[in-house]
């Protein structure tokens, strides 16, 4: 018999033994899941399964135990660069689990540059929601002059006459 054959032969599985570990493997994560999440390791939240992390808790739709508390308020600073405005501007108190609407309208001849939440750059944004707010906040808006743009020739005769003139 041939050497290569037989290894081949002995590598083979049966399609029962497939099925086997298949369903075992199957049965290994359903159990891991229930242990995690029984001992608190993930948290389930609508649309979504991921682990505890407190970081994320702003987008997190309130337990019925975290209701939203009629006497908590948080402060969200908002601020603005030169070159453009936001409303809400300053201090805004927020009821515990509210949310607030930045909106930023750049000056004429401005662009957003960026807008930063708690120091991390979100992006260059004409408007921003907070949700679900469970602490102060702070929001900066920069702006920025907007770019010239840079002519281009159309003909290239008329690029020489305007560097040398009509010799």
């Amino acid at each position: 018999m041939n050497k290569g054959k037989r290894t081949a032969e002995v590598l083979e599985m049966s399609m029962g033994a497939k099925w086997t570990i298949t369903i075992l493997l199957a049965v290994i994560a359903v159990v891991t899941v229930i242990l995690c999440a029984k001992s608190g390791n993930f948290t389930f939240k609508p649309g979504s399964v991921q682990a505890n992390d407190e970081a994320v808790t702003e987008s997190a739709t309130p337990k019925d135990e975290d209701k939203a508390n009629e006497n908590v308020t948080h402060k969200v600073f908002v601020s603005a660069g030169y070159g453009g405005t936001v409303d809400p501007k300053g201090n805004k108190e927020v009821p515990d689990w509210g949310s607030v609407t930045i909106n930023i309208t750049p000056n004429e001849g401005y662009i957003v540059k960026s807008v930063s939440v708690d120091g991390e750059d979100k992006g260059s944004l004409t408007s921003y929601t907070l949700s679900y707010i469970t602490d102060d906040h702070t929001i900066v808006v920069t702006f920025e002059a907007e770019p010239e743009p840079t002519p281009t020739p159309s003909d290239t005769d008329d690029v020489y006459e305007q560097l040398f003139g009509d010799d």
